[in-house]
């Protein structure tokens, strides 16, 4: 018998950039799944059976997660839902309140954590707040994956979901980058309009807080100094590019920054980069770092969870403190004069890039919607 299966998540775009691969095994299992979104892009994801709209809002502040509270309990209810996998904070939290009845019922409950928002380190806030609020709700949870060690060790600690997994990242799809490996870097920079020995960094983010921009376009600032055909290049939409954009502007920065907007096509920048960068405060992984390793890329990002997942400072890339510009710098150009260690950094990441390929995390998730979706 088929078995029917929801996703929740906050809007169609994360579900397209990121899940596709786990709809299409499904699918060839049999599965009818539904999902739950906010369309923030063209509603259409593939290898699913329905969409639902409703309105998860990025704020906690705002009335509308009231009545996306009440569509989803009122999908859930009337759903039938053998399975239900939930992504992205606020989405997973408004799931795991509405499935209170349908797990009576034996509806299972699965919720991926992309990265809790609390984290060694991290403000007082976000452990009073979110820590209280992740472990409230893991009562309420089946099954809880986690793509961190850090935070597989709390939720498997604190937390009290029936089970918890770690799972090495959501897989990167590697298929689309062999001609950003194979092809000549120089002429690709060329032929996309740069000079031949632009030294590219290339940052790839949606503009956030979180993600910390204006740390890039304040260190870059110095760094165009030492490094005069520096170029940064930030790929990415969001509510703060207008303020970066106008930063760069008031300080002379637009002859060393290009703002890419949403893109499709990475891998063509990726062809042409020669450092991928992270500025980020917190991060549950950092796939766009794990697809420039594959991509013999260099690395320097932030110390955080997420990256050292991904990164062996002065192995395999560069960590640098959250903040300390100087240092920021001195990682960058210390790869700009020394091309063997660029080199031997590339060449180690995507060695251990190896264990985060899409197809591994497609082997650990089909076990583990085998052992909750199996037939009776």
């Amino acid at each position: 018998m088929s078995k029917k299966i929801l996703v929740v998540a906050t809007s169609d775009i994360h579900l397209q950039v990121f899940h596709l691969p786990y709809f299409e095994m499904l699918k060839a299992k049999g599965c009818t799944i539904d999902v739950a979104v906010e369309v923030r892009g063209n509603g259409i994801v593939p290898f699913t059976d329905q969409l639902h709209n409703l309105p998860f809002k990025r704020s906690l502040l705002t009335t509308q997660l009231i009545g996306a509270y009440k569509q989803l309990k009122q999908l859930i209810d009337q759903g039938d839902y053998d399975l239900i996998h939930c992504h992205t904070p606020i989405p997973s939290a408004i799931t795991r309140l509405a499935a209170k009845d349908a797990r009576k019922k034996g509806t299972v409950v699965m919720y991926t954590s992309h990265g809790f928002h609390f984290y060694k380190g991290g403000p007082a806030l976000n452990w009073w707040l979110f820590y209280s609020v992740e472990k409230f709700l893991s009562s309420k949870t089946d099954v809880i994956i986690t793509i961190n060690e850090e935070d597989y060790q709390v939720a498997k600690q604190e937390f009290r979901a029936k089970e918890t997994f770690y799972m090495r990242g959501i897989g990167v799809d590697t298929s689309r980058f062999q001609t950003s490996i194979s092809a000549n870097k120089r002429e690709l920079k060329v032929a996309m309009g740069y000079q031949a020995n632009d030294f590219i960094l290339f940052y790839a983010a949606n503009f956030i807080p979180r993600k910390n921009h204006i740390f890039v376009l304040k260190a870059l600032i110095e760094l165009k100094k030492i490094i005069p055909q520096v170029k940064v290049l930030f790929a990415g939409s969001g509510k703060q590019l207008d303020k970066m954009k106008h930063f760069a502007a008031e300080n002379n920065l637009f002859e060393n920054v290009e703002f890419l907007g949403f893109r499709k096509d990475i891998d063509k920048y990726l062809a042409v980069t020669d450092i991928s960068i992270s500025a980020s405060k917190h991060e549950g992984l950092g796939l766009a770092l794990a697809e420039a390793m594959f991509c013999s890329i260099p690395v320097v990002a932030t110390i955080d969870r997420g990256h050292k997942e991904l990164i062996e400072h002065n192995v395999n890339g560069f960590l640098f403190e959250q903040e300390n510009i100087a240092q920021f710098n001195d990682y960058i150009f210390k790869l700009f004069i020394d091309r063997e260690l660029a080199k031997s950094f590339a060449d180690r990441s995507r060695e251990k890039i190896q264990t985060f390929s899409i197809e591994n995390s497609l082997r650990f998730m089909d076990t583990i919607y085998s052992k909750y979706i199996s037939n009776n």
